[in-house]
């Protein structure tokens, strides 16, 4: 779309949905440029008049496009559209890139449409840093994006360059004059002189001696105290990925000073680099791009960014679907549950939207526990027994008692939200509540009749109930002696009287006396096995379902 013909890979038959494109097949993609100003469209004509494209407005709060203004906040823009098909006669992809002018038409087969200038695809100021940024000589007049930033300031040291050329084709101290290579040269060019019958000796330079071997020999090092300096390619991976956009923030610099438009797409800023300097380098962006998009895998890169400004992306069998974390702001009115969800837990809740399935428990120490399990089952050494719950689910850190509220916002980012509630009269409150159109669960789950986490926890322990316990009437304050001890003080918030819901650290010895036991590793991976299965419908032994009282989304029950 914005970018330049010899840095964009050709297209193919498999950039088109199926790969296997028909005569009528397109590839388009509608882009609309705001921020002109002024929002005078006469001011810009360039971009506005006879033969460029025709003025739209674009509402920043709704994100339609109109034709005509009909409120204040409304911006001037222009669109532009990339337009491709595959040509089955010469085996290409054909494309075009023109202006919008309103018209839905195809480009292919009317040819008259007004095309975009390469002029103004500079000056709007895109630049991309892909994923793969590994050279090591990115600094060096080896990049073309060095060369651009060189120019872009006070161009080429010449007179260096020059002075540098002079005394590399005559140094001081001649390679070809060294004790032990003098007798191999000199021998050459006897050789030389008996066949040719002229004296043209052999001389060793460093470079080709001219301007360009000269530009293309330079190598960036980097130095740290008075130490020797290192060249780039003997640095780690994170400096040397950082080298493109140590030139970009300098080349975009000078655009901004000069008034000229920079904005950026960066792919994967995780990559060898830690958390600290990563929210370091978005900042800097961020402060300096009119916009920057940024392709992401990390949670925690997420995370810095606000909730109304993510896009999560997925391939929906084979489809893009593409929704906005939080369509726009929270307002005033947002309850606590939402605020903390999107704000305190936004890394924690931008990593559930990563995957497959959303599960909402129905408080924060569900959330734990599914945690301190996923950890169990993942670190366990047997592999007979699947568990695809850390592939395929993603948890989300729940408030207490607001799992209609939580499956009703993420609704709106994701279509696969799924509650897990308890199998006590609560618990089945939210089942019933979250059973209607608009809830925003897609299904329920639930633990069997009057159980709750904990007696999953107890259940998770009788398969080797003798080891766990011996285990953890050594590592808790007051030993438990048997399961049903354990499960009644982890229900009981009574520190008084031993009671160990909520503690942090008691959760934490437990789940670690259930990762000792074969036994309880292997059925740990089982539950977490199953509840994935039941998230994606398929059939398991132990999920059963049953008739919810409105009967608008399915309802399974674990059973032993």
């Amino acid at each position: 779309m914005l970018g330049r013909d010899r840095l964009v890979r050709n297209l193919t038959e498999h950039d088109f949905f199926g790969s296997a494109p028909e005569p009528l097949s397109r590839i388009k993609i509608t882009a609309t440029l705001a921020g002109f100003e002024p929002e005078d469209f006469a001011e810009h004509t360039d971009w506005f008049r006879d033969g460029r494209g025709v003025p739209f407005w674009f509402d920043p709060e709704t994100g339609d496009v109109l034709p005509e203004k009909t409120e204040d906040r409304q911006n001037l823009a222009c669109q532009i559209v990339f337009a491709a098909r595959f040509d089955r006669e010469s085996l290409e992809v054909e494309t075009a890139r023109y202006f919008n002018d309103g018209n839905d038409i195809d480009v292919f087969a009317d040819e008259n449409y007004v095309g975009v200038p390469a002029k103004l695809i500079r000056d709007i100021g895109f630049f991309i840093v892909p994923a793969n940024r590994s050279w090591d000589r990115m600094l060096s007049f080896s990049s073309e994006l060095f060369r651009r930033v060189i120019r872009s300031t006070d161009g080429l040291p010449a007179e260096t360059i020059l002075d540098e050329r002079d005394r590399l084709r005559d140094p001081a101290r001649k390679l070809e004059d060294d004790a032990r290579l003098s007798p191999v040269v000199n021998e050459v060019n006897e050789e030389i002189n008996n066949l040719l019958g002229t004296s043209t000796p052999m001389r060793l330079r460093l470079t080709a001696t001219d301007s360009a071997g000269v530009l293309e020999s330079v190598m960036p090092h980097f130095q740290t105290g008075d130490r020797t300096p290192i060249p780039s390619k003997r640095q780690g991976s994170g400096l040397v990925s950082l080298q493109s956009l140590f030139l970009l923030l300098h080349f975009g610099q000078k655009r901004i000073e000069d008034g000229e438009s920079f904005f950026m797409a960066l792919e994967e800023p995780e990559l060898h680099l830690p958390p600290a300097v990563q929210r370091r380098v978005l900042s800097r962006l961020q402060a300096l791009s009119t916009q920057t998009i940024i392709s992401t895998h990390s949670p925690l890169v997420a995370g810095y960014c606000d909730a109304d400004s993510l896009l999560v992306v997925r391939n929906e069998d084979g489809r893009m679907d593409a929704r906005p974390m939080l369509p726009k702001p929270l307002g005033q009115d947002a309850i606590n549950a939402v605020r903390r969800l999107y704000q305190i837990n936004r890394v924690e809740t931008a990593a559930a939207m990563m995957s497959e399935f959303l599960l909402v428990p129905e408080g924060r120490y569900d959330f734990d526990w599914l945690a301190l399990l996923l950890r169990v089952a993942e670190l366990a050494p047997e592999r007979e027994q699947p568990c695809l719950f850390g592939v395929r689910i993603g948890v989300v850190p729940t408030d207490d008692a607001k799992v209609e509220e939580t499956c009703e916002t993420l609704a709106k980012a994701h279509p696969k939200v799924m509650a897990l509630v308890d199998g006590d009269p609560a618990g089945i409150g939210y089942a019933d509540a979250l059973d209607a159109p608009d809830a925003g669960a897609k299904k329920v789950l639930r633990w069997p009749d009057d159980w709750t986490m904990e007696d999953v926890i107890g259940w998770l322990l009788e398969a080797d109930e003798a080891a766990v316990i011996a285990r953890l009437d050594t590592d808790l304050t007051t030993a438990p002696g048997d399961a049903a001890t354990l499960v009644a003080r982890l229900k009981s918030s009574d520190r008084n009287n031993n009671g160990l819901k909520g503690d942090g650290v008691a959760y934490e010895i437990v789940a670690n006396a259930l990762s000792e036991s074969a036994a309880c590793r292997v059925r740990t991976r089982v539950l977490l096995h199953a509840i994935a299965e039941a998230c994606a419908g398929t059939e398991n032994p132990h999920f059963t379902q049953e008739q919810g009282q409105g009967g608008h989304i399915p309802r399974l029950v674990f059973t032993q």
